[in-house]
C-alpha cells in the first residue's frame, strides 16, 4: 500500500518560514526568560522542530 503524498514547493516555503520564525521566537524567549517562558519555549521549540523534521523527512514534489 503506497501513498502518493508529496510536499509541494509552496508548502515547503511555508514550513521553512515556520522553522525560521518560531526558531527566532524560541531563542528570544529563552534569552529574556519573562512570564511563562518555559511553556512558551516548549511550544515554539516543538513547532519549529516539527516543521523542520517534516521538511527533511517527507518527500518533495519535483517539478521538471
Amino acid at each position: 500500500m503506497s501513498f502518493n503524498l508529496y510536499i509541494t514547493p509552496t508548502t515547503s516555503l511555508i514550513l521553512i518560514l515556520f522553522t525560521i520564525f518560531f526558531g527566532q521566537v524560541f531563542r528570544k524567549n529563552w534569552k529574556d526568560k519573562k512570564n511563562n517562558w518555559v511553556l512558551k519555549s516548549w511550544i515554539y521549540g516543538v513547532v519549529s522542530s516539527t516543521s523542520f523534521f517534516i521538511l527533511i523527512l517527507a518527500p518533495h514534489e519535483i517539478q521538471p
